[in-house]
């Protein structure tokens, strides 16, 4: 029996895949088969029959008229008799013309045995497909058991689903790159304008005193210039790009004493605003191995990507901190890594912001107020780091508040590559 279940069941199968041009052909060979089993059995019954009525009329004249003319002069001459012969007329009839009738019959049967089997359930599976696509709604699945042409259509409207969702989740994407974009570029445009105002800030409140010598103005000068170029640029680039991810690497040979210096720069100016003091305990040229390391040390790195982490660092901490800030800085020759290190004397971290702190609009997913402290500032640093080939933790300081620290690859000069 299973041997015969198993036969069956290749055979519908068989009969379920084939092209409709098969199908047709098979279906109107069947057709055939059965209209000319049905009428040669109704002919031959019909003829049985007539005979047997014929057999009723004993007239030796009659059979003579039929044995030399055939029924139809019997017809004929039982009329002029006067005798009943509907019956067989109806007899004569359905013999000849049972043929074209269950033809005619056969036929309209077939058409909807083949409408029903072969296209009403995919008609149906795509007439659903469509009107929920037409409602903008993707979420389902196109499927229909055949390998034939509706099957074959079925499976495109499928994969054109999976085009539409994939159009769908990459326009959505694009906006999530987009927003985030713009919070990035809002969030890292204040750092810099916060830099400057500590400059400002710091001439206007010594300057007037004539405490700031000429050389003292003429390098905060200089310096506010840089920040401004660096503004400039920052914003260049900005605009000609898309994610934050197309943000560009440019790693240079750069001198350990010359990123420690606009590390103090940038700790100085920002010690200008607020109430809150900021130090700078770097030690970012110093090494055990004092004679292979020292402010002619270069390293490859892009030193806008270190300063830009930097300040998004101290602008976060700023906010959240109590009263100070202090600010860690170490090469790890071995692990070719700068370590920046950024801790603050606030409140620190809760246990869900540690797990949840690097991720984009945190708080704000929560539906709380925005709190930039674990928010786009935070995640813009990780994805700086990531492409610098290092990392951004969080953490809580033994001593209370909250330490952010920042790793960068930065490769010694004379390796064969500067880039992680």
């Amino acid at each position: 029996m299973d041997w015969i279940e198993e036969k069956l069941e290749k055979t519908a199968k068989y009969i379920r895949n084939m092209s409709f041009r098969k199908a047709m052909i098979a279906y109107i060979l069947v057709l055939a088969v059965v209209v000319f089993l049905l009428s040669y059995l109704t002919m031959i019954l019909c003829w049985q029959w007539e005979l047997s009525e014929w057999v009723k009329f004993e007239s030796e004249e009659l059979q003579s008229v039929i044995y030399k003319n055939g029924p139809l002069w019997g017809y004929k001459y039982m009329f002029a008799a006067g005798t009943n012969s509907e019956r067989l007329l109806f007899l004569d009839f359905m013999r000849v013309w049972c043929p074209y009738f269950y033809a005619f019959a056969g036929m309209v049967v077939t058409i909807l045995i083949f409408y029903h089997k072969r296209l009403s359930a995919p008609l149906k599976i795509l007439e659903d497909s469509v009107k929920r696509i037409r409602e903008n709604n993707l979420d389902f699945y196109v499927h229909y058991d055949s390998a034939d042409e509706l099957g074959s259509l079925c499976d495109s409207v499928e994969d054109m689903r999976l085009e539409l969702v994939r159009g769908k989740e990459e326009m959505w994407l694009l906006v999530e790159r987009q927003k985030e974009l713009n919070a990035a570029f809002a969030h890292d445009l204040r750092t810099p304008l916060t830099v400057l105002k500590g400059y400002t800030d710091f001439l206007a409140r010594y300057l007037p005193e004539g405490k700031i010598s000429e050389e003292k103005m003429r390098d905060t000068l200089v310096l506010m210039s840089d920040h401004l170029k660096r503004l400039e640029d920052y914003s260049r680039t900005m605009k000609g790009i898309r994610s934050i991810d197309e943000v560009p690497f440019s790693p240079e040979w750069i001198r350990l004493g010359s990123l420690e210096k606009k590390i103090q720069e940038v700790v100085f100016a920002l010690g200008q605003v607020g109430d809150v003091s900021i130090f700078y305990r770097g030690c970012i040229i110093k090494a055990a191995d004092e004679s292979a390391m020292g402010d002619d040390l270069r390293v490859g790195m892009d030193e806008n990507i270190i300063m830009e982490v930097l300040e998004n660092l101290l602008s976060n901490a700023i906010r959240y901190a109590g009263t100070e800030i202090e600010v860690l800085s170490e090469y790890d020759k071995q692990k070719r890594e700068i370590l920046l290190a950024v801790r603050d004397d606030g409140k620190g971290f809760s246990e869900e912001q540690l797990v949840k702190a690097l991720k984009p609009y945190y708080k704000e997913r929560e539906g709380m107020e925005m709190d930039e402290h674990f928010g786009i500032g935070l995640h813009i640093c990780r994805e700086f780091c990531k492409k610098h080939g290092g990392t951004l933790d969080v953490a809580n300081s033994i001593r209370g508040g909250a330490v952010v620290t920042a790793s960068f690859f930065a490769s010694i000069f004379g390796e064969n590559s500067i880039y992680p």
